[in-house]
């Protein structure tokens, strides 16, 4: 079975590319097969991981696209903050989608919802899907307004980082806890 995990935001800077991160590499510790899609348009995770290459929505190539990182896989979607899914692309992505996976994590950039193409071909390849919602105290209130407009998850959870961005929680505790 495999289960989406969408990291959200309505916010930059909140801390999505570094819990997807640790998402992912918790989960691959555990013997798990993990796909992380960077689908951040400023690429952050990526870069942070040294996966400097073209993106699959950039028309790269999966081998390309597609690194190990750890113990699991890395997809970058995009260079190009303006690249989008069409074409042969939508082909590209539903073969790496259809692999068996165990967990799919998504960075996505902020205020992404589920009429979007490349959403929509995750939760076609998903069984499960669970949205992680990150904020702070500032965009609270906005949050679960945004949480209530992804009406297809399966399960929901919002996570409030404080004001210095710093994760105070035991990590491994809270994703155990949200899986």
């Amino acid at each position: 079975m495999t289960i989406s995990i969408f990291l959200l935001s309505l916010k930059g800077g909140i801390g999505k590319s570094k819990f997807a991160y640790k998402l992912s590499k918790l989960l691959s510790r555990n013997f798990l097969s993990v796909l992380l899609i960077d689908n951040d348009s400023l690429h952050t995770l990526s870069t942070m991981l040294g996966h400097y290459g073209n993106g699959l929505l950039d028309g790269c190539e999966i081998s390309s696209s597609l690194k190990k990182i750890d113990d699991f896989y890395l997809l970058k979607l995009r260079d190009n903050p303006i690249s989008v899914l069409y074409d042969e692309r939508y082909d590209r992505l539903k073969s790496v989608l259809s692999k068996k996976w165990d967990f799919i994590v998504i960075d996505n950039y902020i205020g992404i919802n589920e009429s979007n193409a490349f959403v929509k071909n995750v939760y076609e390849a998903s069984e499960r899907k669970i949205g992680i919602f990150l904020t702070d105290y500032l965009t609270l209130d906005n949050t679960f307004n945004y949480m209530r407009i992804w009406s297809n998850l399966d399960h929901k959870f919002v996570i409030l980082i404080n004001e210095n961005n710093s994760y105070n929680y035991s990590s491994n505790q809270l994703l155990y806890a949200i899986l």
